[in-house]
């Protein structure tokens, strides 16, 4: 991992996971705002998210610290 922040796509191959298993960490109130994603262009009609990798690893591993 080289840097923090990747589209969903690669974010969730560097991760290990899917898109969709992503997606639902963020609904599910796992993955935080600002931490974990934000948007790539807030003005979009259609959200596209990109996704600090590092963060999210963290919290996948179960750091008790990554929030």
């Amino acid at each position: 991992m080289n840097k923090s922040w990747y589209e969903t796509k690669p974010a969730a191959n560097e991760l290990g996971l899917t898109e969709r298993q992503l997606r639902e960490l963020r609904k599910q109130g796992i993955l935080q705002k600002g931490t974990h994603y934000r948007f790539k262009n807030p003005t979009s009609a259609k959200p596209n998210y990109l996704w600090n990798v590092r963060a999210i690893a963290l919290v996948l591993e179960g750091d008790p610290h990554a929030t």
